[in-house]
């Protein structure tokens, strides 16, 4: 029974590692579609945004790319190794993410910003995203 549960975990993980994998090749196509147009037909005017936006591009698709090879799940898991902490992480980092049931808002907010990776990636591409619109506007 562990087996087929470990078979679906990957399987799941797998699909939802396709969606980025589809993103990033979209991703790229649109990095180079800018490259060439910023180097081969833009006006000189705005040159300079089509080459800033190709950059900004790539910069999107190694953050995706880093997300696709499991690089911030990696990082993450550091106190997750049984092996390595088989009561669970040191009592240090225990007692920084465990919850206070009094005030529930305020600690989803604490951990979602703090010690959720996802978050972090979630800001670089926004960051992104409004540095391309910038560029733009």
């Amino acid at each position: 029974m562990r087996g087929l549960w470990v078979k679906y975990q990957y399987q799941t993980q797998d699909i939802l590692r396709f969606e980025w994998r589809v993103v990033l090749v979209l991703i790229l196509l649109a990095a180079l579609a800018c490259l060439v147009i910023g180097l081969s037909f833009a006006a000189p005017e705005t040159r300079g945004k089509w080459v800033n936006s190709a950059g900004l591009l790539f910069d999107v698709g190694g953050v995706v790319q880093l997300h696709i090879s499991g690089l911030f799940d990696e990082i993450l898991s550091l106190y997750g190794d049984e092996e390595k902490f088989p009561s669970g992480p040191p009592s240090h980092i225990t007692r920084k993410i465990i919850d206070d049931p009094d005030s529930p808002v305020m600690m989803w907010i604490r951990t979602n910003l703090f010690f959720e990776g996802k978050t972090g990636f979630y800001f670089l591409l926004a960051g992104f995203v409004f540095q391309l619109l910038g560029t733009w506007a």
